[in-house]
């Protein structure tokens, strides 16, 4: 069983065309002007919506993502942020512990899922049995990774040359910050797989050494923003030929999803709409080097796409998308969230949740997930905006073949 998507819009490094693909067993397997419906094929009429490549969050906390914003900003570094708000024997960092940490990583993977992303970067240890399951909602990034110059030792010990290495730096505005990149360049851990996240604190010679070493960043406009007043210097890094990235850091300090992070970088001025698209899709997958086709809309690659309203272009229609937008989130050709006509044509069943305002049919994991961390974490936990934009809908179970439709 497949799905046909017909009479779509859709965009693929750079290119915007418009015809149907036909999606089976987690691939793309064709796109055209027109294909013939098969046999088996759901089909699914998408006028008046974008089929873009899935999301690329280039950088979260999956662990972190129950937590609200903390602290009371602006600061001058990183350090002097974690320095107030690391209370682990307090609310509401102690709380956050009852509940299992699979759990936990399951709500910053549906975080990432509403946003439209279905690849996220995790900046942290990494927990097989979670992400190699089929019911993650969404495709983890294999990275070697270390916190900071500030909270590591022995760095060279977390550093490998096969996977990407993925390092805050220079998160800040004190000199402490800007003299980070030159300690990295010191260590010699500045290399072609080295990715530095947030990046603010840098000078003209800090940025051409990164652009020699063909180093990449992170950029995270909304955690910059609230916590120092300022974000990374994106135009002259672009400029210099740095690929940038973007990321949504967790809850602690990050926007809501990546669409909140798109708007936020699109209101800096320092990118494109359309640099902005790039960022978030084939750029992203080829600075991670993920080569199964994540990030495009090429026939033959992995079935990571979302459906969105048309409202212009390609890029103008992700950055004017709000939650409430997503029509069709697959991951894998699974369908993780589908609004409710697209999960009608799909065979999924009626919707089960409400979403910042909007009905969706979700994976009934979602419902049991949040009616679990709900009971676990108790109604005096102070829960962030996620969960006080979703709430189930009652009565409503899904329909028994959703898990076989891929």
């Amino acid at each position: 069983m497949g799905y046909l998507l017909r009479r779509v819009n859709w965009a693929s490094q750079g290119c915007e065309e418009r015809g149907d693909l036909r999606i089976a067993q987690g691939r793309i397997l064709e796109r055209s002007a027109s294909l013939r419906p098969r046999r088996r094929d759901l089909i699914v009429d998408l006028e008046g919506h974008w089929v873009l490549p899935g999301l690329v969050n280039a950088h979260d906390h999956l662990g972190l993502d129950l937590l609200p914003a903390l602290g009371t900003p602006p600061y001058s570094s990183f350090y002097d942020w974690a320095e107030e708000i690391y209370r682990p024997d307090e609310s509401p960092i102690r709380d956050l512990e009852r509940a299992p940490q699979a759990d936990r990583l399951a709500w910053g993977a549906w975080r990432n899922v509403f946003g439209g992303s279905t690849a996220v970067a995790h900046h942290d240890p990494w927990h097989r049995r979670a992400f190699a399951s089929s019911a993650f909602p969404v495709g983890v990034v294999r990275c070697a990774w270390a916190h900071s110059l500030g909270f590591e030792k022995g760095l060279h010990r977390r550093y490998r040359p096969d996977r990407p290495f993925v390092i805050h730096a220079a998160e800040g505005t004190d000199d402490r910050a800007g003299a980070e990149v030159r300690e990295l360049e010191r260590l010699d851990l500045l290399h072609e797989n080295t990715f530095l996240v947030h990046a603010m604190a840098l000078s003209a010679d800090d940025i051409e050494i990164l652009a020699r070493r063909n180093c990449k960043v992170i950029w995270c406009p909304i955690s910059n923003l609230h916590l120092y007043g300022q974000t990374a210097p994106i135009t002259a890094l672009r400029q210099a030929g740095v690929n940038v990235a973007l990321g949504t850091d967790s809850t602690l300090s990050g926007g809501l999803t990546l669409l909140d992070e798109l708007r936020c970088a699109a209101e800096t001025g320092q990118a494109s709409p359309d640099e902005l698209l790039a960022m978030v899709t084939h750029r992203a997958t080829a600075a991670f080097k993920i080569l199964d086709g994540r990030g495009t809309l090429e026939p033959g690659g992995r079935a990571d796409l979302i459906v969105l309203p048309n409202r212009g272009s390609a890029a103008n229609s992700l950055l004017a998308a709000r939650i409430r937008d997503m029509a069709l989130v697959l991951v894998g050709g699974r369908a993780r969230l589908a609004g409710p006509d697209i999960a009608n044509s799909l065979k999924l069943g009626s919707p089960n949740a409400v979403v910042d305002g909007a009905r969706f049919r979700l994976d009934d994991s979602f419902i049991t997930l949040r009616d679990r961390l709900d009971r676990i974490l108790g109604p005096d936990y102070p829960h962030g905006d996620l969960w006080h934009s979703t709430a189930e809908v009652a009565n409503v179970r899904m329909a028994p073949d959703f898990d076989e439709i891929h």
